[in-house]
């Protein structure tokens, strides 16, 4: 499912902190890992800019020996220029199964949950993007920090609209009950003044929770709310670092809108659970994209 992991990194206290829940993912079948930092552009001399480089994969290499001694095959990329793009670029090149993305910590830590490096691999990435908390865990932020989540979730909350995006969650889904998770909450929010919708909604949400369990041996609940949604999603269960959110991109609907819309940026900073980003052209679990794909 998680087989081939590029996981981005500025390097900071937080996504170093980040590296520490990688062994995690072995739960969900992860073998390969890609760390990659974008190097500033490179300037004159040449000849500094290629020593800062070096060490920053000599850095690099070693946040991996730590993976490596748990078994995992790392890869180490330094690429030069904008962020965002290289980080695409490398994504495009190594066809990872996910993006990891955790806080940039230039901030208060617990305002800072997502950079804008990590909205543009969510906003641009045709790969899905799984985005981990960050926290202290002392008053001082910078002092030591630790990831709220990692591997495998107690429970999955997963909003719908009912869109095609929407349905684009379903294989993730799937293959995540095929990992072992075990619980799993189907939600859909309706306006706080609707005065219907709420039986159709039901009807469809247990239609998708018949596909996903469909041997009943999975704990599956539907639910069909009024309010506003991040709310509901985060009193469902995105307030737990057990769980996991996941959620499609560009939804047509309120849940969820655009990914750079304020509902979904609200679930992301708010959300203590670990949140996966489904967009819509991605492939489903263990597919690898074609030669052809592109992203931007």
């Amino acid at each position: 499912m998680f087989e081939r992991v590029l996981v981005a990194m500025d390097l900071s206290p937080a996504t170093e902190a980040l590296v520490s829940s990688i062994p995690g993912l072995q739960a969900l079948g992860t073998r390969e890992i890609i760390l990659a930092h974008v190097a500033r552009p490179i300037k004159e001399p040449v000849s500094a800019s290629l020593r800062e480089i070096e060490k920053l994969r000599e850095r690099l290499n070693g946040l991996g020996d730590r993976l490596r001694e748990e078994g995992f095959e790392v890869r180490v990329e330094v690429p030069s220029g904008s962020p965002a793009t290289e980080l695409i670029r490398v994504a495009q090149e190594r066809d990872p199964d996910i993006i990891l993305a955790g806080s940039r910590s230039h901030t208060r830590i617990r305002e800072a949950f997502v950079g804008s490096v990590a909205w543009e691999l969510v906003r641009r990435a045709s790969r899905p993007v799984l985005l981990h908390r960050i926290e202290a865990n002392r008053p001082d932020p910078e002092a030591a920090l630790e990831v709220q989540s990692g591997g495998l979730p107690v429970r999955v909350i997963h909003p719908t609209d009912f869109s095609a995006t929407a349905e684009r969650s379903m294989p993730w889904l799937k293959a995540l009950a095929g990992h072992g998770v075990s619980q799993f909450t189907l939600l859909h929010v309706l306006p706080v003044d609707a005065q219907d919708g709420r039986s159709e909604a039901m009807n469809r949400l247990e239609a998708l929770a018949e596909e996903l369990n469909p041997d009943g041996s999975l704990e599956v609940k539907t639910q069909v709310r009024l309010g506003v949604p991040h709310e509901e999603i985060l009193g469902e269960g995105g307030r737990d670092s057990q769980n996991m959110v996941v959620m499609g991109t560009h939804g047509r609907s309120v849940l969820p809108e655009i990914v750079m819309g304020s509902e979904s940026r609200q679930v992301v900073r708010r959300a203590s659970a670990s949140v996966l980003l489904i967009p819509t052209d991605a492939a489903s679990p263990g597919e690898r994209a074609s030669p052809d794909d592109s992203e931007g």
